[in-house]
């Protein structure tokens, strides 16, 4: 069977998303839209598992930490059990935007490839909105939230929605709604945060997709610097599963078109690739959020 099929393997974190989301919440996204997406794929399928290891998750009470190295090794260590099981096809999914954790899924995309495997990590597609965000084609989801006020403020935050607010709520509400707690529509609207000044500056100086990556950075990492810290960004109280339907069947026209191209060619290169080498290989990382931090937050 898993030399016929398309064999699906999962790999999250167990990570902190506000007090609204399950830790597993990147593992239940990622099992939704493997089943959607494979039920538009040609057959058989088979679901291979969840590693459980994640690179760089947001700070918050449960998160684990998994170092690069190790999530590269484990990566690796699946896909040559894979080859030995004479699998031919392999997508390895994610719901989970670190840019160092979706390189390791490309390197391990990379390496089925040169086994002569055909394999696709489709997640790297959607880490590159977080560089510029097109929010085209995504009006009905929007127009789930009844105030004009609530709805601009939705889409004019979008481009720093990138944990447990508007869009993740309601993908998680579309694809495990068990999993949200009742109370997410008291969850206070995440606080806005200044960029990081130096980075911002220097982003202005670099030219083409390295500027606009460093640019977005600035933009990303000032998030940890609040205090409180949330542990979420965005607006999860106008979250819906109406709105998560949306952004759920946009999320998968992209990623089958992805998977398409990928078995055709090679997997989508994340973004970001510098990181890897500016962080050693992953052995430098930021100070940690300081659990402190969320004292006021309960």
């Amino acid at each position: 069977m898993v030399a016929r099929g398309t064999c699906w393997l999962l790999v999250n974190p167990v990570e902190y998303h506000g007090p609204h989301l399950s830790l597993e919440n990147d593992h239940l996204c990622s099992l939704g839209l493997a089943r959607e997406l494979a039920r538009r794929q040609p057959g058989p399928h088979v679901l291979i598992g969840e590693l459980g290891v994640g690179v760089d998750p947001a700070a918050g009470p449960g998160s684990r930490h998994t170092p690069y190295r190790v999530v590269v090794a484990a990566v690796m260590e699946a896909c040559r059990s894979l080859v030995e099981l004479g699998a031919r096809r392999v997508v390895l999914l994610t719901f989970h935007g670190a840019p160092l954790h979706n390189r390791a899924l490309y390197e391990g995309a990379r390496f089925l490839l040169r086994q002569g495997l055909q394999a696709a990590a489709p997640f790297a597609l959607l880490t590159d909105e977080l560089v510029s965000m097109d929010t085209t084609g995504l009006d009905a989801a929007f127009d789930t939230i009844e105030d004009p006020n609530d709805r601009e403020r939705a889409r004019a935050g979008m481009p720093l929605d990138f944990h447990a607010g508007f869009f993740e709520t309601s993908v998680a509400l579309h694809l495990a709604p068990d999993s949200v707690d009742a109370g997410f529509r008291e969850v206070p609207d995440c606080p806005a945060w200044p960029a990081i000044g130096w980075l911002q500056a220097a982003a202005r100086w670099v030219p083409g997709r390295l500027g606009e990556e460093l640019a977005a950075v600035a933009r990303i990492a000032g998030w940890t610097q609040l205090r409180p810290y949330p542990g979420y960004t965005g607006c999860p109280r106008l979250a819906s599963g109406e709105a998560g339907n949306v952004f759920v069947s946009a999320i998968v026209h992209a990623f089958e078109a992805e998977l398409t191209r990928s078995f055709e060619a090679a997997p989508h290169v994340p973004m970001m690739a510098w990181l890897r080498w500016l962080t050693l290989g992953g052995r430098l990382t930021p100070p940690p959020v300081p659990l402190d931090a969320f004292a006021k937050l309960s």
